[in-house]
C-alpha cells in the first residue's frame, strides 16, 4: 500500500504527519518505508538525518531507523522535478512499494511533478489541513486536481483542538484532529518522530493514540 500525504501549503503539518504516520504503522505493519519527496528534506531531518548531496534513483538509498525503512531525500529530485516524467516516477513508485506493506511519501509543498507522481501512485492519500482561510482554500484547489486525477484524499485536522469540516467531491474530512504542541518541534529539532518522542517523555500518551487512530483509519477506509 502507497501512503501519500499531501498539501500544496506549507506550514500544516504535512511532514510531521508523514513522520510521525510511519512511525505508527510500523507499530502495526512489518515492513513499513518513508520516502522523502520533498527536496527540502524535511522527513529526512526528521529522521535525525541530512538530505543526500548526491544524485540518487528513487529507491537506491535507505536507512533503517526505528524499524522504518527511511529513503532520504536527495538533490537528484529537483531534476527529476524538472523533467516532468511522472511516468517513469510512478512506475518506480510502486515497483519499489511491492517490497513493503505500507509505503508513506512524503511530497513537496506543491503540486508539480513529484506531488502529482505520488498522487497518481498512491492507494490512499491523505491531507493534513488547519483551521485557517489559506487552509481550506488550498485542501479546494487540492480538491480540483484530484478530480481530475480521479482520486480521493481523507483530510484531518492539524494544529487545532477542533477537528475541521470540508467536504469537496474528492477530499473529504474526518473528526480528528491534533492541538498544537512544542513537542512536535522538540521531536523534530532531535530527529525523532514526535510519537516515539512521547514515549519515552510522557507517562499517559496524548499523540500516540491519534496517530494510532489516524493509521488504523487508512488501513481500513
Amino acid at each position: 500500500m502507497i501512503v501519500t500525504v499531501i498539501n500544496q501549503k506549507g506550514g500544516v503539518g504535512k511532514t510531521t504527519t508523514s513522520v510521525n504516520l510511519a512511525y505508527t504503522f510500523s507499530k502495526i505493519k512489518n515492513n513499513v518505508a518513508l520516502m522523502d519527496l520533498d527536496p527540502e528534506g524535511g522527513a529526512t531531518i526528521s529522521f535525525g538525518m541530512k538530505r543526500d548531496k548526491k544524485e540518487l534513483k528513487l529507491g537506491e538509498k535507505s536507512v533503517n531507523i526505528f524499524n522504518v525503512e527511511v529513503f532520504p531525500s536527495h538533490i537528484g529530485l529537483l531534476q527529476l522535478e524538472l523533467n516532468g516524467d511522472i511516468e517513469t516516477i510512478v512506475n518506480d513508485l510502486k515497483k519499489l512499494s511491492n517490497s513493503y506493506d505500507v509505503l508513506v511519501i512524503d511530497t513537496p509543498p506543491n503540486l508539480g511533478t513529484l506531488s502529482v507522481s505520488a498522487m497518481i501512485a498512491a492507494d490512499k492519500i491523505i491531507s493534513p489541513i488547519t483551521p485557517q482561510p489559506l487552509s481550506i482554500e488550498a485542501a479546494r484547489n487540492l480538491d480540483s486536481r484530484l478530480t481530475t486525477l480521479k482520486k480521493q484524499a481523507i483530510a484531518f485536522t492539524n494544529m487545532s483542538k477542533r477537528a475541521v469540516k470540508i467536504e469537496f467531491s474528492s477530499v473529504k474530512s474526518v473528526e480528528i484532529s491534533i492541538p498544537p504542541s512544542k513537542l512536535f518541534y522538540e521531536a523534530s529539532r532531535l530527529g525523532v518522530p514526535a510519537v516515539r518522542y512521547e514515549e519515552f517523555r510522557v507517562k499517559k500518551l496524548k499523540f500516540s493514540p491519534i496517530f494510532e487512530e489516524l493509521a488504523k483509519l487508512v488501513l481500513e477506509s
